[in-house]
């Protein structure tokens, strides 16, 4: 039997991949073909090209063998770029590693004989011309609400919008929960507090502080199209006085000082070390945050004064998201054996580092040439001095030589080593890149906290809380690296 992926995208939040899913399954059972792979685009503008980098995993998995057919609902959902080369070079790389593409809803798009490259170059210029459309009647919408004065934008917590599509207005529908939350934060309640009685979390509580119309009854609109900026002020009903609103707002700026820095305490959203939140509380499957600090600088039972020495390491139960509150199943453990155990793991892996990246081709070092030379061009209808315009035309010379004799030799992408260790990038990371790391593992293959024999270890491809693990996947570091056993 056949093997193909499914390309899935839609580039709103709002919109769901679920009908194209059940559109390609059916078309592959009825070819014969078994999808081994999907790639699903949640919120992916296929006019912007944030679709590439998943097109070239496409490419290099063909290229591998992987699977041979990739199957679509239309062609918009590939790319919808106004650069019809870029679309066109997709599509041969495709071709070139060995693929089809089979659109189903337009069975000609991808074919080689002369009809199916008819309708492949409409069905391209098409998609083009409908981002194109797109945009325009955006546009043409958004003016309507700037000409109202009307909203657009986000809004915080507690603020909504009510009439029709271009004439909204904001309002804020519960203002005493607005003001009892600006008066709790400038008495000093933590974000954590006050978000856990309105059921948010604390970064909504800050929205809220910092949203300035709370005060001054102007929200500032805007929206960018063609590299212009249209600005607009939306007038609304204010909420808290000012003297309120800046008071609140100084804790902030209070709160975002050095000496405010996490010591390793509650959970924070930036904790001091990697593995605070990342591995899951075996009572309940919340977060297990490193709890630290020093010991009193008194004396609990006799009031006497004494030194203060750091506290032990421990890993506790943090709760779920919103809440953070602790089951009372789970008691907490030593840190440090935990930590040394995935320090261990990295430290020591000498498995290479994969980028998904050119491994051979030179049509990179043409449009270099071409921008040299559009550059001289642009020198050439400036410069007034002789010796200069005399040396340009040369350099022209010697550059449309080179462009005239440049045989291209295509490109061809794959995941290829970086010359970088799991153990290199670990060492040579920091808490952010460990943290990464930690989470990329446990998110491929599974990582819990496991007792044995009355120790607690880490266990490597075990099923979790959140389903089970793939030990034989690769694990995505994020930024186009990733590394694979």
């Amino acid at each position: 039997m056949a093997l193909g992926a499914g390309f899935v995208r839609v580039s709103t939040g709002s919109q769901e991949e679920a009908s194209q899913v059940k559109v390609i399954e059916a078309d592959a059972a009825e070819r014969g073909v078994t999808i081994v792979k999907w790639f699903r685009l949640h919120g992916y503008s296929a006019s912007h090209g944030t679709q590439e980098p998943a097109l070239r995993e496409v490419i290099a998995d063909i290229a591998r063998g992987d699977y041979s057919t990739l199957f679509v609902t239309e062609s918009s959902r590939l790319d919808r770029r106004e650069d019809l080369d870029a679309q066109a070079e997709i599509l041969l790389a495709i071709r070139s590693a060995g693929g089809d593409i089979v659109s189903v809803g337009e069975p000609q798009f991808g074919r080689t004989d002369f009809a199916g490259r008819i309708v492949t170059l409409v069905a391209q210029h098409a998609n083009a011309e409908k981002s194109k459309t797109v945009k325009r009647e955006t546009y043409r919408g958004i003016m309507m609400i700037r000409d109202n004065k009307a909203f657009h934008g986000p809004l915080p917590a507690f603020w909504v919008t009510k009439g029709v599509r271009h004439a909204k207005q904001a309002w804020c529908r519960d203002r005493v929960a607005v003001v009892d939350i600006y008066d709790r934060v400038a008495r000093g309640d933590s974000l954590l507090s006050v978000a856990r009685a309105y059921d948010l979390y604390p970064n909504s509580i800050k929205a809220v502080i910092r949203f300035s119309a709370n005060h001054t009854g102007v929200v500032e609109c805007s929206y960018t199209y063609g590299g212009h900026t249209e600005t607009w002020a939306h007038e609304v009903e204010p909420v808290v006085d000012s003297a309120l609103w800046w008071r609140a707002n100084k804790v902030l700026d209070a709160n975002m000082s050095d000496s405010r820095v996490n010591k390793g305490g509650r959970p924070v959203a930036s904790p001091a070390n990697w593995v605070s939140g990342i591995l899951d509380c075996p009572g309940c499957g919340g977060k297990l945050f490193l709890r630290a600090g020093m010991t009193p600088a008194k004396d609990s039972r006799t009031g006497k004064p004494r030194v203060p020495r750091p506290r032990t390491l421990k890993l506790r139960c943090g709760g779920h998201m919103k809440q953070r509150l602790a089951c009372g199943e789970f008691k907490g453990i030593d840190a440090q054996p935990v930590i040394d155990v995935i320090t261990g793991m990295f430290a020591n892996d000498t498995t290479d580092i994969l980028a998904f990246q050119r491994v051979a081709g030179n049509a990179h070092e043409l449009d270099e040439l071409q921008a040299g030379l559009r550059k001289i061009q642009a020198r050439l209808s400036a410069t007034e001095d002789d010796d200069e315009l005399d040396s340009l035309v040369a350099e022209r010379k010697a550059v449309k030589a080179r462009i005239e004799g440049f045989v291209i030799v295509a490109d061809r992408f794959d995941y290829a080593p970086t010359g970088q260790t799991v153990a290199e990038m670990w060492n040579a990371g920091d808490d952010t890149v460990k943290r990464g790391m930690a989470r990329a593992v446990k998110a491929s293959w599974g990582m819990v906290l496991a007792e044995h024999g009355g120790r607690w270890g880490i266990a490597i491809g075990s099923a979790g809380h959140n389903g089970p693990a793939d030990t034989i996947g690769i694990v995505d570091l994020g930024n186009g690296l990733c590394f694979r056993r």
